[in-house]
């Protein structure tokens, strides 16, 4: 690697970063591509900013209030591992990990299905719904911002439909 002695003082850091003008690291600027890149760069801004709000009100981050909302949200406020990690895009390992510190903090437990012990579910706890009531207003107002202040109630339906539509197609690799 070599020291900031050995590049050119012109050239700065965005620099580095872009392309040349006209060139594409991925081969490509088709409108899909850029409609790609657009996606994961707003993911990221919008979880930076409901991160920043779970933390500046002292509660626990935004992957806890993922997993907490997911099973609440499911029937009896418990949910299967596998459909658990494929609700939050993560992976079972990730899964694991995420379930042992929700457990450790009295959040969720592990429970067992009463006629296949190789099943088991996360099943969210009074203290769980209790946090998940103190973080939700916290969210909300936060994509108030991000979204409702700069889409219509149409445009945010149209959205989740293509990106619905999208996901769709990459979970079934049609």
């Amino acid at each position: 690697m070599a020291d900031s002695s050995t590049i050119p003082a012109e050239r700065t850091i965005s620099q580095a970063a872009t392309p040349a003008a006209g060139r594409d690291p991925l081969g490509t600027c088709s409108p899909h591509h850029q409609a790609w890149r657009s996606l994961a760069q707003t993911h990221a801004a919008v979880s930076g900013r409901l991160q920043d709000a779970l933390a500046q009100a002292e509660l626990p981050p935004l992957a806890w209030f993922e997993m907490l909302a997911a099973i609440a949200a499911a029937e009896e406020q418990r949910m299967k591992m596998g459909e658990l990690a494929e609700a939050l895009v993560i992976t079972r390992g990730g899964l694991t990990k995420l379930v042992d510190r929700l457990v450790k903090a009295g959040l969720i437990e592990r429970t067992f299905c009463d006629t296949d012990r190789r099943v088991s579910y996360a099943t969210l706890l009074p203290a769980g719904v209790e946090l998940l009531e103190e973080m939700v207003p916290v969210v909300s107002a936060e994509l108030e911002l991000t979204f409702a202040a700069r889409l219509t109630e149409r445009q945010a339906d149209d959205l989740r439909t293509t990106l619905d539509t999208v996901r769709g197609t990459a979970c079934t690799g049609d």
